[in-house]
């Protein structure tokens, strides 16, 4: 069992969560392993959906990010919220305490805008929810370790992939939230970064879509790589023979960025295994044995209070 002997945080920026045991839960895995937590009262708040009103939802995470005596901030879920309040959002606040965060999906947002306003380094990982239950376990084991460990490092099994070893920027998070934030104070301008995505809900001619909007806006051509994680519900269960599947996305995107290196199984995503990135950090990238490997001592780390 992990330990966790730090002080943590969960604000609740974007969406109610949909069971109000969540919060009381996800506390409760970490009290059992060491650590002493704080919950915002916006987690346990539902207005309209969303977790408080856009004011207090604001004041959830720049509460705690200001609070010198948290360690580790995450949303207690995702869902939709986070773009009504980037703007009132105090950044360089924030980058003054330097707080570790985590989160996904909605998260994106505040990781991207906080890497674009501040240079800061944020995780993409799990949220509130995915401690409800004990994490998968690669979840578990790649969150402490990037939390604890000196050295970042993260690696899954891609035959397709070619000979690579390069560093660059990691980026990127939910699809969705990603175009979502183009053209805005808040897009991130990365050059020779390595592009990692992940969606839900949406089908393969929606994501090809998407991608198509990052192709046209010169932000795809200006990566080194781009890996893909869960996207359960781009193909259909039952496919028929002329639909259009998830595989088409990528080889379109193949044939229009040659020998850029497209990879498709990173573990993650909206599903229970889902391993720690290190979003806005310098990463090295190379293959291995059939796996491609990626690790960073550029990371964030919390350190021990008790």
């Amino acid at each position: 069992m992990p330990n966790y002997p730090i002080r943590v945080g969960f604000c609740a920026p974007s969406r109610a969560v949909m069971d109000i045991s969540t919060p009381a839960l996800a506390k409760l895995y970490f009290t059992d392993r060491g650590a002493d937590v704080v919950l915002h009262d916006t987690v346990f708040k539902n207005v309209k959906q969303f977790a408080g009103t856009d004011a207090e939802r604001v004041d959830g995470l720049m509460s705690l990010a200001c609070n010198k005596d948290i360690d580790l901030i995450l949303p207690i879920r995702g869902g939709y919220g986070l773009s009504r309040i980037l703007d009132k959002i105090d950044y360089d606040a924030i980058a003054r305490h330097s707080p570790v965060f985590c989160g996904y999906s909605d998260f994106t947002a505040f990781n991207l805008a906080y890497l674009t306003k501040t240079g800061q380094v944020s995780y993409q990982g799990p949220n509130g929810t995915d401690f409800v239950d004990t994490p998968a376990f690669l979840t578990e084991k790649s969150f402490h370790s990037a939390l604890f460990n000196e050295e970042w490092v993260a690696s899954f099994p891609c035959k397709e992939a070619p000979d690579l070893d390069f560093e660059g920027t990691l980026w990127g998070g939910n699809l969705s939230m990603v175009v979502a934030l183009l053209g805005t104070p808040y897009f991130p301008d990365i050059e020779g970064g390595i592009l990692f995505l992940e969606d839900c809900n949406d089908r393969a001619y929606r994501i090809e879509r998407h991608m198509a909007q990052l192709e046209m806006a010169g932000v795809l051509a200006k990566q080194k790589a781009i890996l893909f994680g869960d996207f359960r519900d781009a193909d259909p269960a039952h496919p028929r023979e002329n639909d259009f599947l998830f595989s088409d996305v990528l080889a379109y995107l193949r044939e229009r960025l040659p020998g850029m290196p497209i990879l498709h199984g990173l573990p993650f995503g909206h599903s229970p295994v889902k391993i720690t990135l290190p979003v806005g950090a310098r990463v090295r990238m190379r293959t291995e044995k059939g796996y491609v490997v990626l690790s960073s001592k550029e990371h964030p780390r919390v350190t021990a209070r008790f």
